[in-house]
């Protein structure tokens, strides 16, 4: 069964496994900082999943949090910016109370770009050391997206159809270039080990694609572009005011000096 992804904004539900002490909340204006800030700050346990969410968030801005922890650690709500993206992450406990990591989830909510939200879920679950959406405690985590209007399976599902569509971007990408390398070999002009590098980064870009490593894909294709940019050959130099004013016959010289004895 297909799932249609929301044009404006995707609801995903993530199963926490570890949780360390590695960062804190910086007092004086709610930010993300280090465990190893100086200024007055409080601690957060943000989990495995917000921590690699965060890593495939390239050129995020600090996240913010709107709900900070308070004698329960690692429950709280924080929210950041990533190009055309707006994320949120909530983490709460589901089972046993909060008193084990696994009894948390996260609710992570994007809005933007479908593309973009594609592309960041396709990373993280790449990223993560299990599929985020298997949950320790099956049946509290059933009641508990239940009252979301959700269900494992349903949440299973937007996950993955979060992936196919970023996986097809990158697969319309490759078919792409092969297509520009095919209209180039036909077209002649290129050189033939220019022609075959690329097809390289065309080979490398599949077996990135299958390895579910999106940054990979995409500097294998950078390259590939890269190799088929053939610089222009001038026939002729033409000034900036037309063209060339060509003299053959030879120019008589003309001594303008002064050659009066003194």
């Amino acid at each position: 069964m297909e799932v249609d992804l929301h044009p404006e904004r995707s609801v995903l539900h993530a199963q926490v496994r570890k949780a360390k002490s590695n960062h804190c909340v910086d007092e004086a204006g709610r930010y993300l900082r280090s465990a190893h800030h100086k200024g007055p700050s409080s601690k957060v346990y943000l989990g495995d999943v917000c921590e690699t969410l965060l890593r495939c968030s390239t050129g995020a801005e600090t996240p913010v949090f709107t709900e900070v922890p308070g004698f329960d650690e690692q429950r709280w709500m924080l929210e950041y910016t990533v190009g055309a993206l707006h994320i949120s992450v909530q983490s709460i406990p589901y089972w046993g109370f909060g008193l084990v990591t696994s009894g948390y989830r996260n609710i992570i909510i994007m809005r933007g770009p479908v593309e973009d939200r594609a592309r960041i879920i396709h990373d993280l679950g790449a990223a993560s050391q299990h599929n985020p959406w298997e949950f320790a405690h099956r049946r509290s985590a059933e009641k508990g997206l239940a009252k979301t209007g959700s269900s494992l399976k349903a949440n299973e599902m937007e996950w993955r159809a979060h992936q196919k569509r970023a996986k097809s971007l990158l697969s319309e990408s490759i078919a792409a270039l092969e297509h520009h390398i095919s209209r180039l070999e036909k077209k002649g002009g290129v050189d033939p080990n220019l022609i075959e590098l690329a097809n390289l980064e065309i080979g490398l870009a599949q077996q990135a694609l299958a390895d579910d490593n999106t940054p990979a894909v995409e500097r294998a294709l950078s390259r590939g572009e890269a190799a088929l940019l053939v610089p222009i050959e001038h026939e002729e130099e033409v000034s900036p005011d037309g063209s060339l004013l060509i003299i053959e016959e030879d120019v008589p010289f003309v001594d303008m000096t002064d050659n009066e004895s003194e």
